[in-house]
């Protein structure tokens, strides 16, 4: 949205310079493709004469620089790409208004400039590195000045002295020079660290500003020899500058790339402009200050010509926050408040808006008053002071994170050992998620050894049946299974396989029929393998259905809990025992419980349910164990890492991966090296922030990454000095000074032969056990240094 007092006119072409008359009251731009000057009207702009005309329209007519001389009232000179420098003369009859060209540039031409006292000097500054200065009288080269460095950018004549004009270069250097002498320039130095792409004499002071691709807007004052006095920072390449009229601290500038916007600085403010213009949207080519300090006009790559009032611009200060904060590693909290802060300004509410992020309305261009627009500019350089207050953090609790560095193990015990250690550090902290994760790594890679399956007792001896033709059945039992064992599966529908009880004396006809083996005197079988049914029983009548009906459950069927295993045991039998080979299977296939450590306990449970010295049969009792779905601990594990590293928390990760030791690659497919080392690599430097050093070289030690555990072996080095004179020793020779006098032990005087151990603080050591011994029961240095030493 375009203010109500900026006025714009459309190009045909974007425009590379623009120049003002020396009443300020036309304009002409020009660029590759447009060559206009127009009138500055109160609202509006008009075209006066477009000099892009003529049949043969060569680069002569595309333009990179303009200038229009300050005396003569039609006078322009135009710095072609084609290396000629052309001078345009407005009061000249007919369509061309072309006055001269001179061709004696070898390269392209990047700026022109007027003399400000004498109309007939016109100066260029090239890309080969040479400045001509051109007579326009006599129309030809008076002096050719080589400034032996790279292309000249920027020429421009002092107002303060009339024979001195600077030029700046690619190199990052200023040249002054005296244009009556061209054989070597006055004064040179090193402005920039970058290529100089514009400077401007100040109109009041003997001050130089120059711009750069460095983002730094300098202030040189040239009065004797060249001093920096202000610098103004950026946040892109600044491509021209301009003073404004009237005003001595305050510059305009636009930048070369990324910025659109013309910014207005106080150089006693630097960091922040101190009104923006962001009418353009596209990098601003060029600004021209009006005699009015209020009003400049600027041309960009858009196609378009801004006319700006300052009563329009935006203020950049208004909304930003004048306080700050920083917290740094161990704690301590800085406070930043201005020293002056600016006083509430009357705005106008109509041309505020809201701003989500901010929480607060937001100014606008064009919202301050008259007269709060005089007291912002009277007040802004006063709001660069700051008060900076440090706030200490000693004294207060240490840091959970820190307090668990210094207690954590990382090796020298087994996994669930060192994890069950942490969580116990974790949790005395308070930081009970990160003690779960410890207490998951616990749980996984804690398991405790299978243990040997304890030997079977046999059962007792079935009781005497007072009815010979019952059935005799005995419940099953399960044949117990441990950690890591799987059922083996039989031939018989692919059912686990399970253990029966054949009475001695119907075990010992089978066994005599079908010449199987088994222990001697137990009748306990497989009974997959055995397929036993007892023939002299049986009814071999077919069934009146083709299915055998399903009993009805019992009326109650407690469930017993095995004590011993921790499973769950139930059983039903048909009422009355029926031992139909339909009923049996039924009953072998359905059942899915464990049996109970009891049966005759379990026997009774049941009602209407015979007991063995009853003379029935007892419950079929068919076990085995039940089947767990199997859980794959790693990816879970390495997602807790990954969100704890989320978090912040790259020391619970970090620890982790160190502290799984052999269970480390279970991790890799899910966490990547780079992620890994990333984690190691925080977590070193942060333990480094705290000058927790032996911590973070345990971490280093126990670290599985070539790039992390090298770092040991980076960038160390011990100093040796002399014991008796002080001075620096080299590595692995003597003292210079003392070479003929060996070491001697501090406390003993003698010379040491074997282990030497000496104080990395004064130098002073001797025989190992001397040194640990003195140091028992002193605590000064033996040889009388008065320095506190310490034996490690």
């Amino acid at each position: 949205m375009i203010p109500s007092n900026t006025i714009c006119v459309s190009e045909e072409g974007p425009a590379n310079a623009l120049a003002l008359n020396k009443d300020a009251t036309q304009v002409v731009i020009a660029g590759r493709n447009v060559f206009k000057v127009f009138s500055i009207e109160e609202n509006d702009f008009t075209e006066v004469c477009n000099l892009r005309v003529g049949k043969n329209l060569n680069l002569n007519f595309s333009s990179i620089d303009v200038a229009w001389s300050t005396i003569e009232e039609n006078t322009l000179a135009t710095a072609a790409t084609n290396g000629a420098v052309v001078v345009w003369n407005l009061g000249r009859s007919g369509r061309s208004k072309q006055e001269h060209v001179f061709s004696d540039h070898k390269r392209t031409v990047n700026k022109v400039s007027f003399h400000l006292t004498e109309p007939a000097l016109l100066i260029s500054g090239s890309q080969d590195g040479m400045m001509k200065c051109f007579d326009l009288r006599m129309k030809e080269v008076a002096r050719t000045f080589i400034s032996n460095t790279e292309s000249i950018r920027d020429v421009q004549f002092s107002p303060h002295q009339a024979h001195t004009f600077a030029a700046v270069s690619e190199n990052g250097n200023v040249q002054l020079w005296d244009v009556r002498r061209h054989e070597r320039c006055l004064q040179q130095f090193t402005a920039h660290s970058g290529p100089v792409f514009a400077c401007d004499w100040h109109s009041e002071m003997p001050w130089l500003a120059t711009a750069s691709r460095d983002k730094t807007i300098k202030v040189w004052d040239i009065h004797a020899k060249p001093n920096l006095e202000h610098t103004i920072y950026t946040i892109a390449s600044v491509g021209h500058v301009k003073w404004r009229p009237q005003k001595k601290y305050q510059v305009a500038s636009c930048a070369l790339v990324l910025d659109c916007a013309v910014h207005v600085w106080d150089v006693r403010r630097p960091h922040v402009p101190l009104a923006t213009f962001a009418e353009h949207r596209d990098v601003t080519t060029a600004i021209a200050w009006q005699n009015d300090p209020n009003t400049f006009l600027s041309t960009s790559r858009d196609c378009s010509l801004y006319r700006h009032r300052f009563s329009e611009a935006a203020h950049p200060v208004l909304w930003a926050n004048p306080h700050g904060v920083c917290v740094s590693a161990r704690g301590d909290v800085t406070h930043a408040a201005p020293d002056c802060p600016l006083p509430a300004l009357h705005t106008n509410p109509a041309s505020d808006r809201y701003v989500p992020g901010l929480g607060r309305k937001q100014p606008t261009a064009g919202s301050l008053r008259p007269q709060a627009q005089a007291a912002l500019e009277r007040l802004f350089p006063g709001g660069a002071a700051s008060i900076l207050t440090r706030y200490s953090g000693e004294g207060r609790p240490p840091c959970c994170v820190v307090a668990c560095a210094k207690e954590y193990k990382m090796r020298g015990l087994p996994t669930h050992e060192l994890a069950e250690h942490n969580a116990k550090v974790a949790r005395a902290y308070n930081r009970h998620m990160v003690g779960h994760v410890w207490e998951v790594v616990r749980c996984v890679y804690g398991r405790p050894p299978p243990r040997e399956p304890p030997e079977r007792e046999p059962p007792p001896p079935p009781p005497a049946h007072t009815n010979s033709n019952a059935v005799e059945e005995e419940p099953l039992e399960e044949v117990e299974q441990w950690a890591e064992t799987q059922f083996h599966n039989s031939g018989v529908l692919g059912m686990p396989t399970l253990s029966i009880y054949i009475p001695p004396h119907k075990y010992k006809i089978r066994h005599d029929a079908t010449g199987a083996c088994g222990p001697e005197g137990s009748g306990w079988v497989s009974a997959a393998s055995a397929h036993y049914v007892d023939v002299e029983t049986a009814d071999w009548t077919l069934p009146e259905e083709a299915f055998p009906l399903r009993a009805p459950p019992p009326a109650h069927q407690p469930s017993i809990l095995d004590t011993t295993h921790g499973r769950t045991a139930a059983g039903g039998a048909s009422p009355g025992g029926s031992s139909s080979p339909g009923s049996g299977s039924s009953g072998s296939n359905g059942s899915a419980c464990t049996a109970p450590p009891n049966l005759e306990q379990t026997s009774s449970a049941y009602p209407g349910a015979a007991t063995p010295e009853e003379g029935e049969s007892g419950p079929l009792w068919v076990v085995h164990e039940a089947l767990r779905p199997h859980v794959e601990p790693a990816p879970l594990l390495a997602l807790a890492l990954r969100h704890h590293a989320d978090l912040g928390d790259v020391q619970t990760a970090a620890l982790v991966m160190i502290v799984l030791h052999e269970h480390r690659s279970d991790l890799f497919p899910y966490i990547d090296e780079g992620l890994q080392e990333h984690w190691l690599l925080g977590y070193i430097e942060f333990l480094q922030k705290h000058k927790l050093w032996n911590v973070a070289t345990e971490v280093v030690r126990c670290a599985w990454l070539s790039s992390v555990w090298s770092l040991s072996q980076q960038s160390s080095s011990v100093t040796v000095c002399c014991g008796r004179c002080g001075r620096r020793a080299r590595p692995r020779a003597m003292c210079d000074r003392c070479l003929p006098h060996p070491d001697l032990c501090a406390v003993c005087r003698q010379v040491v032969r074997g282990l030497y151990a000496w104080c990395q603080g004064c130098s002073h050591g001797g025989h190992l056990e001397h040194m640990r011994q003195w140091m028992e029961k002193h605590q000064l240095c033996p040889a009388g240094c008065g320095h506190h030493c310490q034996l490690g």
